[in-house]
This record gives structure tokens, C-alpha cells and sequence, in this order.
């Protein structure tokens, strides 16, 4: 509450609000990429041999969806936190030109390892769980 009363009374309240649209630019983009990977990943391993639909294949796919997550967000999250660091920018498009002059286009991949890391873990338990409870409380159509 003491962060939240200092950053009204120094920057105004709109403050509290600062980055918001890239922020949930950032959300929507990621979100989008690991439900729109998983699948298309784990089709694409269930047709090489030996695989099959098991814990092992949701790992992978889970892996794969973290990944392509963080190929397609890691650009919006960095025009995020630079934003939300650093009031200098007029907006979004502001930021990604003025990094993209000053930085060069690999300054949108910093921190890629790491954010995989998180990433790639996450999509591995959400995707793992939700298979396992698909699998233990859905019931498939009979053929």
C-alpha cells in the first residue's frame, strides 16, 4: 500500500496505470502463441515415430508452445518493461522505434533464455495438467 500511496503522490494516478497497454498487448500475444502452438506442436510429434499421446509428448508440446511464445512476446515484453521503466517514451510505437534505432532488432530477445525457462516451464505444468484432467474427467464420443 506504502509503493501504491508514493506513486500517487509523486507521479498522479494515472501513474498506476503506466504501461497498461502493453502490458495486456503482451498478455494477449502470448496467450494467443501458446494455445495456438500446442496443438499444432503436438500434432506435428505425434506423427514421428514412436511417439504417442502420452505424458512425454505433452512435455514436449508443452516445450514447443513456451518456445514459440517467447519467439512472438519477447519484442512486446521488452517494449513493456522499458515503458514501465522509463517515462521518456511518448507510446508503444515510440518505444519499439526508438529501440529498434538505438538497440538494433536483437534488443528484442534480451533476456530470451531466461524467459523460456519461465515460460517454457509454465506451458509444460498448464499444458500437462490440462491433458491429465481432460483425460481423467472428459469423456470422448463414442465412434
Amino acid at each position: 500500500m506504502d509503493a501504491y500511496a508514493k506513486i500517487v503522490r509523486q507521479e498522479g494516478v494515472a501513474a498506476l496505470w503506466t504501461g497498461i497497454g502493453p502490458n495486456v498487448a503482451r498478455n494477449a500475444i502470448i496467450n494467443a502463441a501458446e494455445l495456438a502452438s500446442y496443438d499444432q506442436v503436438k500434432q506435428s510429434i505425434l506423427k514421428l515415430p514412436g511417439f504417442k499421446d502420452d505424458v512425454v509428448t505433452h512435455i514436449l508440446s508443452g516445450l514447443g508452445a513456451g518456445f514459440f511464445a517467447v519467439c512472438v512476446g519477447s519484442p512486446v515484453d521488452v517494449v513493456k518493461s522499458r515503458m514501465m521503466g522509463d517515462s521518456a517514451y511518448k507510446n508503444t510505437i515510440d518505444c519499439f522505434v526508438k529501440t529498434l534505432k538505438n538497440d538494433g532488432p536483437l534488443a528484442f530477445y534480451k533476456g530470451f533464455l531466461p524467459n523460456f525457462a519461465r515460460l517454457g516451464s509454465w506451458n509444460v505444468i498448464m499444458f500437462l495438467t490440462l491433458e491429465q484432467v481432460q483425460k481423467a474427467f472428459v469423456r470422448k464420443p463414442a465412434n
